[in-house]
This record gives structure tokens, sequence and C-alpha cells, in this order.
């Protein structure tokens, strides 16, 4: 089990059958971050968990060199923490980082309605039309939420036309994976929150988008410390075995 000191967890990854398959080394700083990046987002790794370098290795069959690499690109994007002298570290949004991530998100996708284009949109359209986007059923459960709202926030930046913008959305995606999930849970007309949003986008209504967005965001605001609270509560799946 994981001991009772955060700082003392060690992260372990479960042995499985591609494990002993050494990765190329093209491949392997890519598939190591990815196979990290999803137990972070599925919320495996208790906050303070320590993700040690050697043990990763070991466990795909690779040197430390490209597991280094991964979790230093993961620590950049800020969905884990580097303490110097002591190693990486899995984390939970503060309060204030999470309140300033509700603003920020805000922010970009404003700047990115203000930047829609005809040409963006064309590109966008042919890939999957918003109309058909903006239609499809929504479910309840905060998974299926969450992944919406990361597509939709991800469209709307796309449609700027500036990719840097669109990537750093997908950043903060990740970033606020986990209090999207509690949204799901907490937040009682979730849906229809959203599927109003998605009617916006797909009518390309950008005046009523961005203030939907701007009450969207600051409702989040204003629940801040209970998404917190939720979120040190959960239980989490990872143990050492």
């Amino acid at each position: 089990m994981l001991s009772a000191d955060p700082s003392k967890r060690i992260f372990v990854l479960k042995r499985d059958e591609t494990s002993s398959r050494k990765p190329s080394s093209d491949h392997a700083v890519e598939g190591i971050y990815d196979r990290i990046k999803t137990l972070l987002l599925a919320h495996t790794l208790a906050p303070g968990q320590l993700l040690q370098i050697g043990t990763l290795a070991e466990e795909l069959g690779v040197s430390t060199t490209p597991v280094r690499e991964a979790l230093t690109r993961l620590a950049a994007e800020r969905l884990i923490v580097f303490a110097p002298k002591r190693g990486f570290f899995a984390k939970t949004a503060s309060e204030d980082e999470l309140r300033g991530l509700y603003t920020l998100n805000q922010t970009l996708l404003d700047s990115a309605i203000r930047e829609w284009n005809a040409a963006a949109q064309a590109e966008e359209e042919a890939k999957a039309p918003s109309k058909i986007f903006a239609s499809m059923p929504l479910s309840d459960k905060p998974e299926q939420l969450t992944r919406t709202t990361d597509d939709l926030f991800v469209r709307i930046a796309t449609r700027s036309g500036i990719g840097e913008l669109a990537d750093i959305v997908r950043n903060f995606n990740d970033r606020l994976h986990h209090a999207r999930m509690i949204e799901g849970e907490i937040i009682e007309d979730a849906v229809e929150e959203l599927s109003r949003l998605r009617q916006l986008y797909g009518d390309n209504n950008k005046e009523q988008l961005q203030l939907a967005l701007q009450k969207y965001h600051q409702r989040r605001r204003e629940m801040v410390s209970s998404i917190c609270k939720e979120l040190l509560f959960r239980p989490f799946l990872a143990e050492n075995k």
C-alpha cells in the first residue's frame, strides 16, 4: 500500500506484456510521456507521490534518460512538480492555481474567438462540421462531459488559425482535467450548460459565445473551494504491489 507520508510514496507501473520490450529510441520518450500522462489524468497517482526514475525505467524496459526527459516535459507542462535534489512528484492544483487556470482559460478562448477567420473555419469544417458536433447527444457521465468540453475548447482555439493558441488550450485541458471531472458531478445543469456552448459555437455566434464562456468560468471560479475539497478527498487507485 502507499505510505501515509505523500513524500515517500513511490510510483510503480504495473508490469504488462509490453513492458519487457524496449521501445525504439525515436519513440521511447513519447511513449513513456503518453503512458505516465494517461495515469496522471486518470487520477491514479496521489498528490505528493514520488515518480521514481529508476523504477519507471526498469518497468518500461528502457534507460533512465528517456524517463527523465519525459518527466521533465511533464513538469514543464505543470502536470507534475520537480523538486531539486528530491525528484518528480504528482500534484493536484491548489485553490489559487485552479482559480488562475479558469481565468487564463477564459482569456485564451476569448482571444481565440476574436481571431476567428474564414480560412481556419473552412479547414476545421472540412474535418468535422460544427453543426453536426453541436447536435451530437451529450452524456451526463463526468468523463464524457470532460472530453466534450476539451474538444469544444480546442475547436474554438483552432478556428483562430493560431496553432500555438490551440496547443496552449490543450495543455490547459490537461491541467484542468481533474477539476472538470468534479464539475461534471457537482454542477447539476452541466449538460445543459455545455449544450448551449456547443450550439453557440455551431451557430458561429461570437458575441453570445464569449458572454456564455465568461459566465461558465466565473461560475467555476466561485466554486473553486468546493472543487478542490472534492479533489483532496478522492480515492486514488495507485498502490505498491
